[in-house]
């Protein structure tokens, strides 16, 4: 459950309010929120649950992702529900059920009169909060005036924004599901467990050398490096990959090495492993390596997708910090000697991939309409 966007208890029925055409009022912090004393349970990170009975106020997750049973450390929250700060960041929550202060340096804000606790959460996410030392003993927050609607119009606003929240978080639930569904059918179809109809011939075990053409990278000198789009993008490690594709973020007018759009990209200095697809012709760096598939390019990608755990205990157990050519070369996948079934396969696969990234570009898309909403509705530029 996120607590972040439960919905405050004094929230009442849309439906039953009056015209919304009030003043809107500059309020100082000072007259709005009252500061609650808690005291912080120091309840070990390793005693952190997914799930429990009751949140745990971390001063670093956000949303809220921790629970704990411990009921004796109940921090009681008042009717409305409060906003929480953690020191040293910028995060705010909002929480309106019990819950367990897990984190040294939390400022609760319980609201005096009856305002609505959830508009000023949301209010408070559009404000410019400092992120340096100063937050430490929460003194900007004194400094902080609001526009303040009637209470009608606070609670209007307040069901809104929950319930854009709610798309949200109901999206990032189906995309969750999607992608559990999709490591089940990667661990099922990658390994010959289950076989799809029409497909009986032998798996073979074979070395990435007879899989693919293997090409290491090499490092131009830096002086030949650039930021203005000259010459080709230059692809290092994983800070050149983004959502499983190569991104331009520094270019070389020299290069050694190259990869072609479509080839596939893999990681050889830490982290090993990562997969990737090169977008466009670049420079490959002495941090990946570049392949060529000899098969179905699409099933390679998902086998070595499904295999970088397999590079991260190699990695972690300090037998490399770095794979060198012979490591990639000899490193062994189990592959259809049908390459038919090798592309039925990845087409089930890349499928599921394309159902995921659609939902993300819709939870982004909805994410990016909540912000601009937050802005109009919370300044009364736009009256509902």
């Amino acid at each position: 459950m996120n607590a972040d966007t439960t919905r405050p208890q004094d929230q009442g029925n849309t439906e039953d309010l009056p015209d919304l055409d009030g003043e809107w009022e500059t309020r100082q912090f000072g007259e709005l929120f009252k500061r609650l004393n808690v005291k912080a349970h120091q309840i070990k990170t390793s005693e952190y649950q997914t799930q429990g009975l009751h949140p745990v106020i971390d001063q670093g997750q956000s949303p809220i992702v921790s629970f704990s049973d411990q009921t004796d450390k109940l921090f009681k929250t008042p009717p409305g529900g409060v906003i929480v700060f953690g020191d040293h960041t910028r995060i705010v929550k909002f929480v309106d059920m019990d819950f367990i202060v897990g984190a040294d340096g939390t400022q609760l804000l319980a609201m005096q009169g009856n305002n609505v606790a959830k508009f000023f959460f949301y209010q408070f996410l559009i404000k410019k909060i400092p992120d340096t030392g100063y937050n430490r003993h929460f003194k900007f927050l004194n400094d902080l005036t609001f526009k303040v609607p009637p209470l009608a119009e606070q609670r209007a606003i307040a069901e809104v924004l929950s319930d854009v929240d709610g798309l949200i978080q109901s999206l990032d639930a189906l995309i969750a599901k999607k992608y559990a569904i999709k490591q089940a059918a990667m661990q099922q179809l990658l390994t010959g467990k289950t076989r799809l109809p029409g497909f009986s011939g032998a798996w073979d075990e074979k070395s990435l050398v007879d899989l693919a053409a293997l090409t290491m990278g090499q490092s131009p000198p830096s002086k030949f490096y650039n930021l203005q789009g000259l010459g080709l993008p230059l692809i290092q490690g994983n800070a050149d990959i983004e959502g499983r594709r190569t991104i331009d973020r520094v270019w070389t007018t020299q290069t050694s090495k190259y990869c072609d759009a479509g080839d596939l990209i893999l990681t050889v200095r830490a982290p090993v492993g990562t997969v990737a697809i090169a977008r466009k012709e670049a420079c490959l760096g002495r941090g990946v390596c570049g392949l060529k598939p000899v098969g179905d390019c699409a099933f390679l990608f998902h086998a070595l997708v499904h295999a970088e755990g397999r590079w991260q205990t190699l990695e972690q157990g300090s037998t490399f910090t770095a794979a060198n050519s012979e490591q990639v070369e000899q490193f062994r996948l189990r592959v259809p000697s049908d390459e038919n079934e090798q592309t039925a396969i990845a087409v089930i696969l890349s499928d599921m991939d394309a159902e995921i990234a659609a939902l993300e570009r819709r939870r982004d898309k909805t994410s990016a309409i909540k912000q601009g909403m937050m802005q109009q509705l919370l300044t009364g530029r736009v009256r509902l």
